[in-house]
């Protein structure tokens, strides 16, 4: 599957792309990095599954992260204790032993034990919103569609993350072709804040697809702080290598410790949909 990471103007459209052609770099590492653990978590409210991942720092991006294998992980609430265990078959990620979901207006702690270290991180669950499902147009070379838009540009009152994700497998002419070839994943942003680094980006790719792909859009709410993440994230990423590239820093992380990275809980919404030549089938939110 493609993964594609997309910001602009206030919608804050950021685009990363896994390109075809790789070239190897070898990025500093501080060495005041190199003993964290690095937490990928978002805790929903969705009944199911939760996962925590956890992995070390690396030099060369090109590589997968070494995982840290053997932690004990829980995460607690109002609504009681959770306890992760380690997947067998995906070392370094971490499942809920049972489903349980997230509610908004609820603070979720996430506690780490790992190498006789404790990392600990709090985030609370902000409201959900409705939204309008994304635009899409007929490119006029390919035949294919594209997105041309997502959330609202100039109005984006809450800080939220939208995920896309299009699949056209099961399209006339498309059923042989390869998982990575027939689908795609696009995550877009809103965010309070507008920067020259973001305005002046590095231009970014645009996702091509028939008529009959099946789309669906996920609203993750976001909290200030992990809002504030994601800007400092994009600061150093996607919107480096335009006109105003800023100065490089640490992220920051509200993980206690020797934890790096950032635990979240969003409130989804979701809408449902399917390209057509004649316009968008009537999405269905859930």
């Amino acid at each position: 599957m493609k993964h594609i990471l997309r910001i602009r103007a206030s919608a804050f459209i950021l685009i990363f792309v896994l390109a075809s052609c790789e070239k190897a770099v070898d990025w500093p590492l501080d060495g005041m990095m190199q003993d964290r653990i690095i937490v990928e978590g978002i805790i929903t409210n969705e009944n199911k599954i939760q996962e925590i991942k956890l992995s070390l720092p690396f030099k060369n991006p090109n590589e997968p992260a070494p995982v840290v294998s053997g932690a004990g992980v829980q995460v607690s609430s109002a609504d009681g204790v959770f306890l992760f265990s380690e997947d067998p078959d995906q070392p370094g990620l971490y499942r809920s032993e049972q489903m349980f979901r997230g509610l908004p207006g609820r603070t979720y702690t996430l506690l780490i034990s790992y190498g006789g270290e404790i990392i600990t991180a709090k985030a609370p669950m902000t409201t959900g919103q409705d939204f309008v499902f994304l635009k899409y147009a007929r490119d006029p070379e390919t035949k294919l569609f594209r997105i041309f838009w997502v959330a609202n540009t100039y109005n984006a009152k809450r800080a939220a993350m939208y995920e896309i994700l299009l699949d056209w497998s099961e399209v006339a002419g498309y059923e042989h072709l390869e998982t990575h070839e027939t689908r795609a994943r696009l995550i877009y942003y809103t965010l309070p804040t507008l920067d020259v680094s973001q305005i002046f980006a590095p231009p970014a790719e645009t996702v091509l697809f028939p008529s009959g792909t099946k789309i669906t859009e996920r609203r993750y709410s976001l909290a200030t702080e992990h809002a504030q993440y994601i800007r400092a994230l994009l600061l150093e990423t996607s919107w480096q290598g335009g006109y105003f590239s800023s100065a490089s820093a640490n992220l920051p992380t509200n993980l206690s410790g020797k934890g790096a990275g950032f635990f979240g809980a969003c409130a989804v919404t979701i809408k449902t949909g399917t390209a057509r030549l004649t316009g968008l089938s009537d999405p269905k939110g859930n």
